[in-house]
């Protein structure tokens, strides 16, 4: 008698090791710019498309789940779970005065579980959970007035996550899907002013403006095929993300404090205090669209172009100096000899750039470059095995800045994800 293997325990000691893992982390990441909208955006594709310069448009694979075009998961042909982790590096480079900071985090990416509904109706599905934005800083500015000196301090956490389902069914060669789910998060920040003088003390001023937010989210994509010859064919895609408006309840006080970097702050005396301001945070729209030349198991090549209405970002009405942003993007993939005996020569190396002005804008836009590679790790080989397991990687090195701006950033990131598939839901069979 030959069965499908049932969900195994290191698997679900793997689930549970990353629920951990979103919840227990506490990374410091220390951008000033992630004051800013929702804060910094974290890269919306999953590890292998990050290595290829960010292309999700047109790809889709039998193993992988592409969650930023919904259409792909009609492709799916066994059950994959998916997980991410980044590991950054961020350095801050100020002009006035020229100083440099680094900081170093760990964050997870996403976690997600594709389910092929019906391999021979082309029909897949989805589950997911993942950040979508972070905010991160601690600054302290000095100055001195004609009596003090005053020190302000800057202190923001948060963040915004959607938890997702999604669908993709269609032809051989014609696919759509969708994704709907709910995203969520918070934002926190606190202003402290304090005055510095020999013979008086001061107390310190802490302002503190906690908001959090809600709201279901939709997007949809669309994937065609078209077969060149036998061997290499061309593939088209679109997605689209809808705009979401979110409801928020907003948190003001303003209070006389005592802080030190020791035991933090203590109240004295509240001077304002303002406890659940309802409002709006409208969450604008994007798209993207490409194409991929796919040689089967040797090449890909791909173009893709995203963009995204940042002008129509609210939050409680003001647009926080969010503008309208645009990405380009280049990649591939190469594997040397998908059948060989040598294990380096199964690996998919794969090779990327994008490029495009940020979605905030101080003063004059800010520019954004990303240089990417990463490979492919398969773990077994599933001649002898029903498992396919493969550990993606992708190195980045981005660049956020130009010499017109007053901190430019460069960031190195290190993501592995582990991409552990089964073929399960197989009727037994006897012989």
């Amino acid at each position: 008698m030959r069965s499908v293997r049932p969900i195994t325990n290191c698997f679900s000691a793997f689930f549970i090791l990353t629920v951990s893992i979103f919840s227990g982390v506490n990374a410091q990441e220390n951008s000033p710019y992630s004051r800013f909208g929702l804060g910094n955006l974290i890269p919306a594709q999953n590890n292998l498309n990050r290595a290829m310069g960010g292309l999700t448009a047109a790809y889709n694979n039998f193993q992988s789940v592409n969650f930023t075009n919904p259409a792909s998961y009609a492709n799916l042909k066994i059950t994959t779970y998916d997980i991410g982790l980044d590991y950054s590096s961020r350095t801050l480079n100020t002009l006035t005065p020229p100083k440099s900071f680094t900081s170093a985090y760990l964050i997870p990416s996403y976690l997600q579980l594709g389910l092929p509904l019906s391999k021979k109706n082309n029909w897949g599905m989805n589950i997911g959970l993942r950040p979508i934005s972070r905010i991160n800083y601690d600054i302290t500015i000095r100055t001195r007035t004609s009596i003090d000196s005053v020190r302000y301090g800057y202190v923001g956490n948060g963040g915004s996550y959607q938890a997702f389902t999604g669908m993709g069914f269609g032809s051989k060669n014609l696919t759509v899907g969708f994704n709907v789910g709910y995203m969520f998060g918070n934002k926190e920040y606190n202003s402290r002013v304090s005055f510095i003088n020999d013979s008086v003390t001061y107390k310190t001023s802490n302002t503190t403006d906690t908001t959090r937010f809600g709201g279901l989210f939709y997007n949809a994509g669309i994937q065609y095929k078209l077969n060149l010859n036998k061997t290499t064919s061309l593939r088209l895609g679109a997605f689209s993300n809808f705009k979401t408006e979110m409801t928020a309840t907003k948190s003001i006080s303003r209070e006389t404090v005592n802080f030190s970097t020791n035991s933090g702050i203590q109240t004295i005396d509240s001077v304002y205090r303002g406890v659940d301001e309802e409002g709006k945070i409208i969450y604008p729209s994007s798209w993207g669209a490409g194409f991929m030349i796919d040689n089967e198991n040797v090449w890909m090549v791909g173009v893709e172009f995203n963009a995204a209405k940042w002008n129509d970002y609210r939050y409680f009405g003001a647009n926080d100096n969010m503008v309208d942003s645009w990405t380009a993007r280049f990649g591939g993939q190469i594997i040397p000899n998908y059948k060989g005996e040598g294990y380096w020569s199964r690996v998919a190396y794969r090779f990327g750039f994008s490029f495009g002005p940020d979605n905030l804008k101080i003063n004059k836009p800010i520019n954004q470059t990303t240089f990417s590679f990463g490979a492919g790790l398969p773990v077994r080989r599933n001649v002898y095995t029903n498992q396919y397991t493969v550990i993606n990687t992708a190195f980045e090195l981005c660049y956020r800045g130009n010499n017109s701006n007053e901190i430019k950033e460069s960031l190195f990131r290190l993501s592995v994800g582990l991409n552990l598939s089964d073929i399960w839901f197989n009727k037994p069979k006897y012989q």
